[in-house]
């Protein structure tokens, strides 16, 4: 039957060997399975792009991911970083201007089905900009809406996944979004979404929250400064190293594991269709960090 598999990976663009190394582990992996797509988690650049032309694009995008072993869609979220440095439009002026570029960024939200083109999908993607004092409340609103309709028109069979930047659960220095909890959280537990992804934390987490069925991925660990844990009381899965996320999707289950950037599996959870979770190889957490948090809070 069919099958899909999915990469996934936030908070990259800042050309450091940890991303070299996680866009090497990436290449490994799919030189042995067949992958759909890679998800781009936002934060995707960390300085300004001067345009379609700036060589970032080509150093910390398409260079950094080798289209040899990597040649597939890579789908983005809008981070704080993109409103930042003002590169929201310059990455979707690139995505429009460069159709040939593996790099797709429709809109600040936009929906992706897998298998491409099959009459019915396998797996629903909702790619969504958590980035809600830059949207302003009427877009905000917009989009909340444009969720509740992808999300309640889809059949019951189908993997629902909502990737965005923000985390909605955190052990990390950003914690828990009690407002993202509230305006989303609610609403994906009322319409069966199966996965949230997101990075803003740069670090490797699995979260399974009391009382929440989706299961919750943080994977920032795409190869910017990592950052410490501020509690451990939470998992099963809270790590922080450089690496990524592959997903593979079947009719009946879902399977997600975290690579760390020597390729090594840290973390391996099945998901049911029914939303049991079974965690096949524990990563465990890291303690939380009692010392001083230097300067401001990490971005």
């Amino acid at each position: 039957g069919d099958s899909v598999d999915l990469l996934a990976l936030g908070d990259a663009g800042e050309g450091t060997m940890s991303e070299e190394n996680v866009a090497r582990e990436m290449g490994a992996l799919a030189r042995e399975r067949k992958i759909a797509a890679a998800l781009m988690l936002g934060d995707n650049f960390y300085s300004m792009l001067r345009g379609v032309d700036d060589p970032q694009w080509r150093t910390l995008f398409e260079n950094m991911y080798d289209k040899r072993f990597l040649n597939f869609p890579f789908y983005a979220a809008l981070g704080n970083h993109e409103y930042l440095e003002k590169n929201d439009i310059v990455e979707l002026d690139y995505a429009r201007l460069r159709p040939d570029s593996r790099w797709k960024m429709p809109a600040r939200w936009y929906r992706v089905d897998f298998p491409a083109g099959a009459k019915r999908p396998l797996v629903m993607l909702l790619v969504a900009d958590s980035n809600e004092y830059d949207l302003g409340p009427a877009r905000w609103s917009e989009q909340k809406a444009w969720l509740d309709q992808q999300l309640s028109s889809m059949p019951a069979n189908v993997w629902k996944i909502v990737c965005a930047h923000h985390p909605i659960w955190s052990n990390g220095v950003h914690g828990d979004d009690s407002r993202l909890a509230s305006e989303w959280g609610t609403l994906f537990e009322s319409l069966g979404v199966d996965f949230y992804l997101c990075g803003h934390d740069h670090t490797l987490q699995h979260m399974q929250i009391d009382g929440w069925r989706t299961t919750f991925l943080v994977s920032g660990g795409g190869g910017a400064g990592s950052h410490v844990m501020l509690r451990d009381d939470r998992g099963p899965f809270a790590r922080t190293a450089h690496g990524f996320l592959h997903l593979h999707f079947e009719a009946d289950q879902a399977r997600a594991r975290f690579i760390d950037d020597d390729g090594k599996v840290m973390h391996e959870m099945v998901r049911g269709s029914g939303g049991d979770i079974k965690v096949v190889k524990d990563g465990g957490k890291d303690a939380k960090y009692t010392g001083k948090l230097i300067g401001t809070t990490p971005d």
